[in-house]
């Protein structure tokens, strides 16, 4: 893998996959080298009206609007240090494992905040917040 250059003496490469569930194949795939970013490739791998489930590498909220825009659904569980904005919170279930369920926007304003509001859902598993 001389292509996937990631610091001296060390080679990684990472894969972004498209995954169809409801078919249980593969679906897109793409390589990178170790040091690539990852947001682009959800791009390229999402289509109008799939969802995709990723984790806080592909948190960009100016992308966050564009899925929107494009009719792309998506899960990602972001960073914690993200600012929220409420909109609109909704009402929680004291028995239930969520925390928080509320219409934000991201980031900070002015700087790099969305656009378009996002629902955000926080809840806890084994003790650990989420």
């Amino acid at each position: 893998m001389h292509w996937a250059d990631y610091r001296k003496g060390a080679r990684k490469a990472k894969v972004h996959l498209g995954f169809d569930l409801n078919r249980s194949i593969p679906r897109k795939i793409f390589l990178s080298d170790g040091k690539g970013a990852e947001r682009p490739f959800a791009t390229m791998i999402l289509s109008p009206g799939q969802t995709g489930v990723m984790d806080r590498g592909y948190q960009a909220h100016d992308l966050f609007d564009l899925w929107q825009e494009e009719k792309k659904y998506f899960l990602c569980r972001i960073k914690a240090s993200t600012k929220k904005t409420c909109i609109e919170a909704t009402g929680i279930n004291p028995d239930s494992n969520v925390v928080y369920d509320a219409i934000v926007l991201l980031g900070t304003p002015g700087v790099n905040q969305t656009k378009k509001p996002l629902r955000f859902v926080g809840y806890i598993v084994d003790g650990t917040n989420y």
